[in-house]
């Protein structure tokens, strides 16, 4: 049988102090609010680089299925291929058309090349076959294959305002 204390403990009403290096402060909202910038992306580093890179790849697949390009303008908001993949999303849904397939991964990456608060990252890439589809189901535009080994890279400068990295140049091969 287990038995416990049998007397009347007085609970303590103070709390432990608590001190400036315990509380981290809130990284500011960056990305679609129910798609946001993950934290592990968030770091002035080889690994936030990646994470960085493998979350705005996952963005873009989103985006397309939406479509609308206004988060990678957000995020590239001076990278010309950003811009022009976010106006290729908004032109799908302004003429009532939607992307069928199209979606792309991450099969290797190369260890990212520092520049002071630039960085650059070579990777391969693999793009599944994609539609652009009319609201009746024709298909208007298509590029069938997979593309199993596009040679691709990013190129990111970090953002210390909003402790984030900033696409400055992105090439899917």
């Amino acid at each position: 049988m287990l038995s416990g204390c049998s007397e009347k403990q007085e609970a303590n009403e103070t709390l432990p102090p608590t001190s400036a290096s315990s509380t981290t402060e809130a990284l500011p909202e960056i990305g679609p609010a129910d798609f946001p910038v993950p934290d592990e992306a968030r770091t002035k580093d080889a690994a936030g680089a990646e994470a960085f890179l493998r979350y705005f790849i996952d963005l873009m697949n989103r985006q397309r299925a939406i479509p609308d390009g206004q988060p990678l303008r957000d995020l590239g908001p001076e990278c010309q291929n950003c811009q022009r993949i976010a106006q290729n999303y908004e032109e799908a849904a302004a003429a009532g058309n939607r992307y069928e397939g199209g979606e792309v991964a991450v099969n290797a990456v190369a260890e990212p090349t520092f520049e002071g608060d630039k960085v650059v990252i070579s990777f391969l890439a693999r793009r599944e076959p994609v539609s652009i589809v009319d609201g009746s189901g024709t298909v208007v535009d298509a590029q069938p294959e997979v593309a199993p080994e596009l040679s691709s890279g990013i190129a990111l400068v970090w953002s210390e305002g909003n402790q984030t990295w900033i696409v400055t140049g992105f090439d899917l091969g």
